[in-house]
């Protein structure tokens, strides 16, 4: 099951500092001062995650990106073959053949 964090409107960069203010055992209170963002964001945004940082999700290597599959939907549009696109994106040609069968079922 994937869990949805909300950012509450912090920046990457923002984060980052609420997590280092964290581990240092700063307060809600100073830590939204410090920011110039509401204390009850700095809170919900902690406790989402029940005080413990998750690490980035990553795809793993073997599955297709987003723009090979785009590339993938514009090679079938324009009449390419899978093994023609196997070859153009570096895959094995049954991967492709797995994405566009997915792809064609309603």
């Amino acid at each position: 099951m994937e869990v949805c964090v909300r950012d509450y409107g912090f920046s990457p960069a923002q984060q980052d500092e609420i997590w280092r203010r964290w581990r240092n055992g700063e307060s809600f209170n100073a830590m939204s001062r410090a920011l110039g963002a509401p204390m009850h964001h700095v809170r919900r945004f902690l406790a989402q995650s029940g005080g413990v940082r998750q690490a980035p999700q990553r795809r793993c290597a073997r599955h297709l990106t987003a723009v090979e599959r785009e590339e993938i939907s514009r090679g079938i549009a324009a009449g390419m073959s899978a093994r023609r696109l196997a070859t153009r994106l570096g895959r094995a040609s049954s991967t492709i053949s797995r994405e566009i069968t997915r792809r064609r079922r309603p």
